[in-house]
């Protein structure tokens, strides 16, 4: 499989909705709607997937769609996971951390991976055994010390955080920074460019392929490290998430340890 090859069509499909989300995000905010799950939804997302759906599905005719809002679209094996809006909620109330990002999944390897940021206009995209690259340029994550770590976390209102709140304070007495940005596409992206240092996150449910697994591939593949804290791979009950540098990723597994 030629995995160069996707990242010219994939590029031009993200970056061809930035106008309509410009447009939509300089709007006036709709009242706000919620699916069954509690999450948040807009016109926006299922516009965007529609829109990425007609992109991807002729790139290969073997290949299935699975959309967040839609679900399978087409079935087959690999699979594009696709997440339109990650972050709705703060798009929704136009707070301006929020990007669209997909994967190509076999099973659970993850193929290729790109997030798009339509904001500030920023592709990137990784490809297993070819690199993460960001506008054009391969990248690798530093290796901080996690005093000098900024680590993202996803409090969600159940799993990891709810069960353990003192693990909040500990992380942010031991790192540098703190933050909970309400984007795991933003989240790991920025680990993986070396913005942050690294992600802790844990829910109850299984986490969706469209949130998991192009974050994964753009860490692993900038030399970062992806587990589920007990040394095993974060793809496989997909719930726990640790990722980071390989210093900052051994030291939240140290912490995810003794609790």
């Amino acid at each position: 499989m030629d995995l160069q090859a996707l990242v010219d069509p994939v590029e031009a499909a993200l970056r061809a909705t930035r106008a309509k989300v410009l447009a939509a995000y300089r709007s006036e905010a709709a009242p706000e709607r919620f699916k069954d799950d509690g999450s948040a939804v807009t016109d926006l997302d299922f516009e965007l997937e529609r829109d990425l759906a007609e992109a991807l599905l002729p790139l290969d005719a073997a290949w299935g769609l699975r959309g967040e809002e839609s679900g399978w679209i087409r079935e087959g094996e690999p699979a594009w996971h696709l997440d339109p809006v990650d972050g709705t909620a703060n798009f929704a109330r136009r707070i301006g951390v929020f990007g669209s990002q997909l994967a190509l999944v076999d099973g659970k390897d993850v193929l290729f991976a790109a997030v798009y940021d339509p904001l500030i206009d920023e592709f990137t995209w990784a490809g297993r055994g070819l690199g993460t690259w960001h506008e054009g340029t391969r990248v690798r994550m530093p290796d901080r010390p996690p005093e000098r770590a900024i680590i993202h976390v996803d409090i969600s209102s159940s799993g990891l955080f709810q069960e353990h709140p003192d693990l909040l304070m500990t992380l942010r007495q031991g790192s540098y920074k703190t933050r909970a940005m309400g984007s795991v596409a933003i989240h790991l992206r920025d680990v993986a460019l070396g913005r942050a240092d690294g992600y802790l996150g844990g829910r109850r449910h299984v986490t969706p392929l469209h949130d998991l697994a192009p974050g994964v591939l753009l860490i692993r593949e900038s030399g970062g490290i992806v587990s589920d804290g007990e040394g095993k791979d974060a793809m496989d009950e997909r719930r726990v998430l640790v990722a980071g540098s390989p210093q900052v990723h051994d030291w939240l597994c140290g912490l995810l340890d003794v609790l």
